[in-house]
């Protein structure tokens, strides 16, 4: 990665995605569990779409692969300060954006679909806009220190939920009460928040992390989905209220949030389907629990 980023800064964009080519081809051929992880999920897609996203073969896991590392390498352009080097746009983010300018808190639940870090990254195209991440981050350690070695300030606003303490309970409740937006992904179960909530994806059964609404409705602030997805080479960022878990009210389920979360991502998948980028069993989790 340091070596394609040199290749970037120097050459640009195109010499980096030729080359990245052999690079995903090595993965294609020695991850067995990507390259399975990715057939199921496009399998799934495909007959949920009724046969109009690509079929699952070969040639479009190694598409789908591909397609993380051309987001790998977007996120190393964002966090070198290069963010105009890429298409995007950020018309879907009124209803996100005069929330946050209004100063009230939120929980914001994120999503694999698309580029987690451009969501990330709207801190900096909005000063006004207070964003704490929560992230599990301890399986890509060396990614995270190439990420601080570009720009430090990729680590800033980072809570880490496999240290999480009460401490940074109180934080996140300071920060929602002066109109903060925490993020946390939910479409990804942490490996000690280990609680999950059953919901249709892509026509079966998948367990989706509490987190998000657990929060939501502990700090009794309204829940938005955000994602990042690229769609003919340029990123389209949308969020949209998807519930209010207020603990003191009684309207609102974590069963009907964790529905509506899994819908919108399911319009992601088959707006542009290569770019969930789950690369594990996701679905297996379900079956082994039944």
């Amino acid at each position: 990665m340091k070596i394609l980023f040199f290749v970037y800064r120097i050459f640009g964009r195109l010499p980096v995605l030729i080359i990245l080519y052999p690079v995903i081809l090595w993965f294609f051929v020695v991850s067995k569990v990507a390259r399975e992880s990715s057939r199921d999920y496009l399998s799934r897609l495909y007959v949920f779409s009724g046969g109009t996203s690509p079929e699952p073969s070969l040639l479009y896991v190694f598409r789908h692969l591909y397609a993380f590392g051309e987001c790998i390498l977007d996120k190393l352009i964002i966090w070198s300060g290069r963010i105009d080097d890429l298409q995007y746009s950020l018309e879907g983010l009124e209803e996100f954006h005069s929330h946050a300018g209004a100063g009230l808190g939120a929980v914001v639940a994120v999503s694999h679909l698309g580029n987690l870090d451009f969501c990330r990254a709207i801190g900096q195209l909005y000063p006004d806009i207070n964003l704490t991440v929560l992230v599990h981050t301890s399986h890509a350690v060396k990614f995270n220190q190439l990420l601080k070695s570009i720009n430090p300030e990729s680590a800033l606003n980072i809570i880490q939920v496999s240290k999480f303490s009460m401490h940074d309970a109180m934080l996140l409740s300071e920060k929602i009460q002066k109109g903060g937006l925490i993020a946390i992904a939910g479409d990804r179960v942490p490996l000690l928040w280990g609680n999950t909530v059953p919901v249709n994806f892509l026509g079966s059964k998948a367990d989706f992390p509490v987190g998000a609404y657990m929060l939501s409705k502990a700090l009794g602030c309204p829940l938005f989905s955000l994602t990042s997805i690229k769609v003919g080479g340029s990123y389209q960022l949308s969020c949209n209220m998807i519930a209010e878990l207020d603990r003191g009210k009684k309207s609102g389920s974590i069963e009907g949030a964790a529905q509506a979360f899994a819908n919108k991502l399911e319009e992601g998948c088959l707006k542009s389907p290569f770019q969930w980028f789950n690369f594990y069993p996701f679905w297996q989790r379900r079956v082994d629990h039944e």
